[in-house]
């Protein structure tokens, strides 16, 4: 039977007065195991995703003891098998677990017996399905680990990435660190921003998905990284909150700091439902969120692309002195959609002075070419000098590049060679100069060649360029990280 949307609150209202975390918990235990034990990991068959935690930890070459426990014993990738955690032949100080909902609590027990310090429980089966029962279990669950002193991440999510510490729950993240912390109430979405970002130049310090929430939640985490030195901008995906006055506290300390990035997720009625039976959570009406990140300083977005669009403008762009740009680009009709897209979010497109343009047209002819801003400039060896001049005017206050990519591979065609001197050249132009820079790079490829396209996205991540794939989400990026820096000052 269902609980009543009563019942429902009330029982979150229990969790949130029984987790208060204390201001001297700092949770860089948690990001910083020396032994991690895998409680019902599968040995019957290597594809069973409960093996996806232990095959990241061995390709992370994670430096610590791992500690696969399944009580069939044996061997998994070379690493003995222990039947039970209390087998395992030193202290453990993280757990990951897939066991099922109902034997949870079990292994809190043994893991209070076992001096095990935090608790990432992978499993679902909790209080997002509603039932009476499984909120009465995830409640016992949290009473027990909270009444010994031990910590829990979720249920029902995928845990933490911590690429120092080699902690990872994908074997293919990244391995580099980076200044940007994510904190992700779901685990697909936690994925799904970390492999898109990573394309971009992104990297991170810390990522948590915590799902259910059952003892630490957005708050803690969002309070630790805002005083976390490695991290710069955080990066929020929320469907709902458990105390909304600590939070609000939590967000608005962290925003003061650093750069806060918001996805709220569930504002819809059909979201609203769907965020309850995805995590359990109070979801919020949507201008109670947008008065909120108004008022804090934190910028929201509405996607996971927005969410990596503003990531990789608030790692690469320093901040610009205003919000007029200069643009330097290829084919007129590109040059038009990007003008009105900048205008139309409230960012600057001014004209090019007559004496700058006529220091232009010494460089490029005019005919076949635009030299009013953006500038048109085929000759691509001219480049570097058309941005030079471009960057030494006082009415632009950050620099785009614009190319459309229709070609991956350029070795193959005199026309390859062409545009990828041109890719070359407008590299050295933008790294040559001191104002805030950036590229819009649209691919207009074959499916078979993205991968070539994305070989020169990275070589201009890998100079600390910010990248956008379209002018509508550089517009829409650039637009509200100048909103934002505006706010500051």
């Amino acid at each position: 039977m269902r609980l009543t949307s009563m019942k429902k609150l009330s029982a979150r209202g229990v969790i949130k007065e029984m987790f208060k975390t204390s201001s001297g918990d700092t949770l860089d235990y948690i990001f910083h195991p020396r032994s991690i034990a895998l409680v019902g990991i599968s040995l019957s068959s290597s594809d069973s995703i409960t093996r996806i935690f232990l095959d990241s930890l061995l390709a992370f070459r994670f430096e610590g003891a791992i500690y696969p426990v399944n009580p069939a014993g044996g061997e998994a990738m070379g690493l003995k098998v222990y039947k039970d955690i209390e087998d395992c032949p030193e202290p453990v100080d993280y757990v990951i677990s897939m066991l099922p909902a109902r034997l949870s609590p079990g292994l809190v027990e043994k893991c209070v017996r076992k001096g095990v310090k935090a608790i990432h429980f992978y499993t679902a089966g909790f209080r997002e399905t509603g039932e009476e029962e499984d909120i009465k279990l995830e409640l016992e669950l949290a009473r027990i680990a909270r009444n010994n002193g031990i910590r829990i991440i979720g249920p029902n999510c995928m845990g933490i990435y911590c690429p120092e510490t080699r902690l990872s729950f994908m074997p293919y993240f990244p391995r580099e660190s980076g200044p940007v912390g994510l904190v992700c109430q779901s685990g697909n979405n936690s994925v799904a921003i970390v492999n898109q970002a990573r394309w971009r130049g992104i990297r991170f310090s810390k990522v948590v998905s915590y799902g259910n929430a059952c003892d630490l939640d957005e708050s803690d985490f969002l309070e630790y990284l805002a005083d976390d030195p490695e991290t710069r901008t955080i990066g929020l995906y929320l469907e709902g909150i458990k105390d909304g006055k600590r939070f609000r506290d939590a967000l608005g300390k962290a925003a003061k700091e650093k750069t806060v990035i918001l996805v709220k997720a569930g504002v819809t009625q059909a979201g609203v439902r769907a965020v309850e039976s995805h995590t359990g959570a109070l979801a919020g009406k949507d201008a109670v969120w947008d008065a909120l990140c108004k008022q804090l300083g934190v910028i929201r977005v509405h996607s996971l692309q927005e969410m990596v669009d503003m990531l990789v403008t608030s790692t690469f762009m320093p901040r610009p002195g205003g919000r007029n740009a200069g643009f330097v680009g290829t084919g007129g009709g590109p040059s038009v959609l990007i003008t009105d897209d900048f205008e139309t979010r409230g960012l600057g497109v001014p004209p090019l002075p007559e004496g700058l343009r006529k220091r232009v047209r010494e460089l490029v002819p005019a005919a076949g070419n635009m030299l009013r801003n953006p500038i048109d400039c085929a000759q691509s060896e001219k480049l570097p000098e058309v941005i030079s001049i471009l960057a030494q005017w006082e009415g632009v206050d950050f620099i785009i590049g614009l190319l459309r990519i229709g070609f991956t591979r350029p070795g193959t065609t005199p026309e390859g060679m062409r545009q990828f001197r041109r890719l070359q050249n407008l590299l050295n132009g933008l790294k040559s100069i001191s104002k805030p820079v950036a590229v819009v790079l649209e691919p207009i490829v074959l499916p078979e060649d993205m991968m070539e396209f994305f070989k020169i996205s990275q070589m201009f991540t890998s100079a600390g360029i910010a990248v956008y794939y379209s002018s509508v989400s550089a517009a829409e990026a650039l637009s509200a990280y100048v909103r934002k820096l505006g706010s500051n000052q």
